[in-house]
């Protein structure tokens, strides 16, 4: 056994540990919230909303959507982080969101689906700060129907170590969700020992879907920035920062282990992190099998948030 799969098998493990001490997830027979399937009321004086948006991220101007759910004023937000290159956005996920009472923003990243600028896995955590520090300025966010002061992030696999590493780095985040999320450095130290012809091959398989999608960015290039700099994507680095966070992290079996927490959730646990969730689906890496449990277990979590739309389905 490899020091690599010890580490692997130790750390699946504590996470074990993880779920049994987290708060639990809704029982099989909860009932589902009612914005997985219901309407809210009309208001015709502040309908809801969808519109494209941009903003400028290091002199790129990106493109994003913002869903903005019915009534007066500014609402509880969501920014929503897709992973890469972002095939799978979760919009599904955006509109039972937006149905209960958040809004909701999500946008491309430099470099990717006709953003400007060149895309780099350092840039991604930029253009989420520089979204972050939009939002915080009182104007844009009236503008928005944002509420500053109750945001939420939500990503999925490389969005969700971009929401975790945006939440450490950002005071006053009310909680974060991480989805089958990616830590870069599992496949920096997996790869690092293999011969070249190897680690190509699979960084091809990982990075198929990035093909003719990116500005700037490739297989090759992608795989030069994991082993250059991977090292500084490690979720452990984070478990400081996240512990006295509200955190929400979904899993899913049939995914590779690089997208399980498998570092961050046992730090978690050592740190006593009082407000951790953990849930794990029999589902793939989108959780295709599974989106309505994935939209249910979401839309329970954050009614449960100090600050909570007040009108949120139960």
């Amino acid at each position: 056994m490899t020091d690599i799969n010890l580490i692997v098998r130790l750390a699946a493990f504590a996470i074990v540990g993880v779920t049994c001490w987290a708060a639990s997830a809704a029982t099989p027979d909860a009932p589902l919230p009612a914005a997985l399937y219901t309407d809210p009321p009309l208001d015709p004086a502040h309908p809801a909303i969808g519109q494209g948006i941009q903003f400028q991220s290091h002199g790129a101007i990106l493109n994003g959507q913002l869903y903005l759910p019915a009534g007066e004023g500014v609402h509880p937000t969501v920014v929503l982080l897709h992973g890469l290159p972002g095939n799978e956005q979760n919009l599904d996920l955006a509109q039972s969101m937006r149905r209960a009472g958040w809004t909701v923003i999500t946008f491309h990243y430099r470099g990717s689906w006709g953003s400007g600028g060149q895309y780099t896995l350092k840039g991604g955590l930029a253009d989420a700060k520089a979204l972050l520090d939009l939002l915080a300025r009182p104007a844009s966010a009236r503008a928005w129907g944002v509420d500053p002061s109750r945001i939420v992030l939500v990503g999925h696999s490389y969005g969700g170590y971009i929401a975790a590493r945006a939440a450490a780095d950002t005071p006053g985040v009310l909680g974060v969700v991480l989805l089958a999320p990616w830590d870069i450095s599992f496949d920096t130290r997996a790869w690092a020992p293999l011969p070249p012809a190897r680690r190509n091959a699979l960084a091809s398989a990982e990075f198929k879907d990035a093909e003719g999608r990116l500005t700037g960015a490739n297989t090759r290039s992608l795989l030069a920035e994991v082993m250059r700099e991977g090292a500084q994507f490690d979720l452990l680095h984070l478990a400081s920062a996240l512990a006295r966070a509200h955190i929400l992290v979904i899993t899913a079996e049939r995914d590779d282990d690089g997208d399980k927490a498998i570092g961050l959730l046992p730090a978690l646990t050592q740190m006593h992190a009082e407000h951790v969730t953990v849930q794990t689906f029999p589902s793939d890496h989108s959780f295709n099998d599974h989106r309505i449990a994935l939209q249910a277990e979401v839309l329970r979590w954050l009614a449960a948030l100090p600050g909570a739309p007040s009108v949120a389905p139960n």
